[in-house]
């Protein structure tokens, strides 16, 4: 077996590149978690007063908005075999209110039984995954995060938010899933 020789240059070039790409990336996890918990006292404050779901929708996306991203989010929740749209930023095509019947969407009902966020990442997954894909396309959208709103290993709903291509990482999902507890905590108030 021949072994394949990288010159010295090839590797201090490496080194370099991780060394002005690693502070960003920490600046960046570090704003965003410092964003992200200045976000978490807020909702700490709210929850000290009444916290039902209207105020807990309004917090959730002004906080996703600002830490994650998205052209699109909804909040779903799960109604028997349908899921019903609680909230929306984008009333004019997915209204407050709608309804689908995830009888028979294996992928949705697996997501939800898992309880783990999910980030469908390409649009031939989008495809696979939404029967909404050319509403979402049309938007602008190639890239989706799905997360569950659980409580007590019970998938309550979910919150999707669709964005442009490529923009999510496993930092985002991590940022997003406490937000998912507080739809959990407001629904469960009720």
């Amino acid at each position: 077996m021949s072994e394949v020789r990288r010159s010295p240059a090839a590797g201090a070039v490496e080194a370099l590149l991780l060394i002005v790409r690693i502070p960003w990336i920490e600046r960046k996890v570090l704003a965003m978690s410092r964003r992200a918990l200045e976000l978490f006292s807020v909702a700490a404050d709210r929850v000290q007063s009444y916290f039902g779901p209207e105020k807990a929708y309004g917090l959730v996306e002004t906080a996703l908005s600002d830490l994650v991203g998205f052209s699109l989010l909804t909040i779903l929740r799960i109604e028997g075999t349908l899921v019903r749209r609680m909230h929306t930023s984008y009333p004019a095509s997915y209204s407050v209110g709608g309804t689908k019947d995830i009888a028979a969407d294996t992928w949705l009902r697996a997501m939800f039984d898992a309880g783990r966020p999910v980030v469908s990442e390409t649009r031939e997954l989008m495809r696979e995954r939404f029967p909404d894909h050319d509403a979402i396309f049309s938007l602008g959208c190639g890239a989706v995060l799905n997360v569950p709103v659980v409580a007590a290993g019970v998938t309550l709903g979910s919150l999707n938010l669709p964005h442009e291509a490529g923009p999510f990482s496993r930092e985002h999902a991590l940022v997003a899933r406490p937000f998912a507890m507080l739809l959990a905590l407001a629904w469960t108030a009720e």
